[in-house]
């Protein structure tokens, strides 16, 4: 028997977010949900990178977000800069894990130049495209590095919150309570 698991984006048309001295009225995603994004992102732990790739066989950095996403049927565009405008704009200091960062890696004039997907506990995964072929690959990075806590430059949600999303399986997802009823 077939299970089909539907996943709806949250993509408003707004992309406001509260002033930083009010909090977000935004709940977080469902923790299943992020759990099974974020071991769907940590299966690929050690693909090589390659310019252009979308694939297992290899990933650029948008190419891998986007593969990740596009698992649990949510469609990201194929660029870092267009992904960059998509979703709902989260002020860094509210990450959560499953938001998508974005960095400007090619000087403060350059655009979004690359992206990745916030983990929790100060870690991101993503397509690493600096460094000799062991370093070439998807990793994870500490937020905090020398490197990438000066390119962070925006942050944006893909996941709805718990009461727009359809629940998927209990099969399909890690152990983590007792599951909420479907939305319809």
């Amino acid at each position: 028997m077939a299970i089909l698991a539907v996943v709806v984006p949250c993509l408003s048309q707004s992309s406001s977010t509260p002033p930083a001295n009010q909090p977000s009225q935004e709940a977080p995603a469902k923790p299943g949900m992020v759990a099974s994004l974020l071991w769907k992102a940590s299966e690929f732990l050690g693909t090589p990178y390659r310019h252009g790739g979308t694939t297992p066989k290899g990933f650029d950095c948008s190419g891998f977000v986007r593969h990740v996403f596009g698992t649990f049927g949510i469609q990201l565009n194929r660029s870092s800069s267009a992904q960059a405008a998509q979703g709902d704009r989260v002020n860094l200091e509210d990450i959560q894990p499953g938001d998508v960062l974005f960095f400007k890696t090619r000087g403060p004039k350059g655009g979004i130049s690359h992206v990745g997907i916030y983990l929790g506990n100060g870690e991101f995964i993503h397509a690493g495209a600096w460094g000799g072929p062991s370093k070439r690959v998807v990793k994870i990075t500490e937020l905090d590095s020398t490197y990438y806590s000066k390119r962070l430059v925006a942050a944006r949600r893909f996941l709805c919150p718990t009461g727009n999303v359809f629940d998927l399986p209990d099969q399909l997802l890690p152990a983590s309570g007792t599951p909420a009823p479907a939305s319809k």
